[in-house]
Formats: C-alpha cells, sequence, structure tokens
C-alpha cells in the first residue's frame, strides 16, 4: 500500500508540474449550512473530487437560463457522488429563498449564503476568491489548482459539461506517464466507460490492480494472457484511477 500511495503521489506531483504551471491556488473555506452539512473546501479536494463553486444570486437576470444548466450538469456528474462536488455560493438569499431554489431545480448541493456558519459568504466572494460579478462557474482540482476561473458565456448544459470535462482532461494529461515506466504494456481505451484492453510484447500471467486518488484499490484481478486481456471496469465509478500491472503504473480515466 506504501509503494502504490508513493507511486500515486509521484505521478500527481509530475502531472502538477507539466500540466499546472500558471494556474492559482485555491483558498479554503470551511461552513456548515442549517441542516448541519459541513462544507470543507480541502477536505473535498483530498477525497480527490473537483470542486466546482457556483457563484450566484438565484433571482438574478441570467439565472433562467444558467440554473438549469448547473442542475442538469450536477446529475451528470453523479450528484455530488462522484468526481465534482458542487457547491452553491449566494452572498444575498435567505434559507428559505435557497430552499425555493433547490425544489424548483431538483438539486440538493450545499449552498452557502448569509446564514450559514463558519466561513461567512462575503469573505468567500470578496477576500477568498475576488468575484463580484456574477453568475460564476470555477472548477477547482484535487490538487487545490484552479483549473477553471469563469465559463462565460455559459449557452448549453453540453458546452458547460464539455468545458468541465477538457478542463479535467487537461488537469491530468499524463505527459509524465511514460517516463515512469518503459512502454511495454498498453491499455486502451483510455478513458474508457465499461470495459479496457491490455497489450503488451510478452505472453505471461499478469496481476492487474486499479487504485482510486486515495490509493485504495478498488479492482484486483489476475490475467493469465497479458498479451491480450479484457477487464471489465463497468462496476468502477466515473473519476480518475491508477492501474497497476505487475508494478506499471498507468492513469486509467473511467467516464
Amino acid at each position: 500500500m506504501k509503494k502504490i500511495i508513493s507511486l500515486i503521489c509521484a505521478i500527481i506531483f509530475t502531472l502538477s508540474i507539466n500540466a499546472q504551471t500558471g494556474f492559482k491556488d485555491a483558498v479554503d473555506f470551511n461552513c456548515t449550512d442549517e441542516y448541519g452539512t459541513n462544507v470543507h473546501l480541502f477536505d473535498i479536494l483530498d477525497d480527490g473530487q473537483y470542486a466546482l463553486l457556483y457563484f450566484f444570486w438565484n433571482d438574478g437576470n441570467n439565472s433562467e437560463i444558467i440554473d438549469p444548466c448547473i442542475a442538469e450538469t450536477y446529475y451528470y456528474f453523479g450528484a455530488n457522488q462522484d468526481e465534482v462536488f458542487f457547491i452553491g455560493i449566494d452572498p444575498t438569499a435567505d434559507s428559505l429563498k435557497i430552499d425555493t431554489w433547490k425544489q424548483k431545480y431538483q438539486v440538493d448541493f450545499p449552498v452557502i449564503h448569509p446564514f450559514t456558519d463558519g466561513t461567512s459568504v462575503h469573505d468567500i466572494c470578496e477576500n477568498l476568491y475576488n468575484v463580484i460579478i456574477m453568475p460564476r462557474v470555477m472548477l477547482i482540482a484535487p490538487n487545490r489548482k484552479i483549473v477553471i476561473e469563469d465559463i462565460w458565456p455559459i449557452t448549453s448544459t453540453q458546452q458547460l459539461i464539455d468545458e468541465i470535462k477538457t478542463a479535467m482532461d487537461e488537469d491530468y494529461k499524463p505527459t509524465a506517464i511514460a517516463e515512469l515506466n518503459d512502454n511495454e504494456i498498453g491499455i486502451y481505451p483510455n478513458p474508457a466507460s465499461t470495459e479496457i484492453k491490455i497489450t503488451s510484447k510478452h505472453n505471461s500471467e499478469a496481476d492487474v490492480k486499479i487504485y482510486d486518488m486515495t490509493g485504495r484499490c478498488v479492482k484486483e484481478v489476475h490475467i493469465s494472457n497479458i498479451n491480450d486481456a479484457t477487464i471489465n471496469i463497468s462496476d468502477i465509478k466515473t473519476g480518475i484511477y491508477f492501474i497497476d500491472v505487475n508494478g506499471k503504473i498507468e492513469k486509467l480515466v473511467v467516464e
């Protein structure tokens, strides 16, 4: 376990050097809403999720256009259970307005407003992230880098999804993976959704382990011929993983 965590940390660090240059650092905040839901930004990121911050006024001029896109994108990415965790930030509403807004769009992600405890909504908007004009969509990667500062204009749900996915792909572009192995093993397709194929120059058995971003092994299989093997991954949630084939590590994106 220590070995795989060290390898994952080394890969992520190298990817950060190659892919994150110039990205701003996120600033932590910690809030608790009226339902007792704790929203601690860095805890979310440290669990391996991206954080999407949606700064908005729920009765703003663009809300009828953008809010439905946010709601549909929230469900597309697994309703805070998969790789993206949505956080709403409204500096003007009260609990009743937020509840009405959530019911209207059938969403259940936490919304920080003037009556939540902890870091104040005004500190988050004005002092931590310097957000004055809203709506604004910001995406923060698990390594605490802001990979999207603002998506604007938002014209459709598909456009919003595509921009988020593009930023996530660029964020973990595997520029350094090849330096960590001898390229004897090929894994495709990648990204994948239902199954992956493994090819190699050698005809031999192999132990294959798939780890999530925390270093937890989520799948382990033994294959009899590494030269031509297929592994079912339909039971793995969408996200970024690392696959270990006889000690050789590759990044795997499940979508």
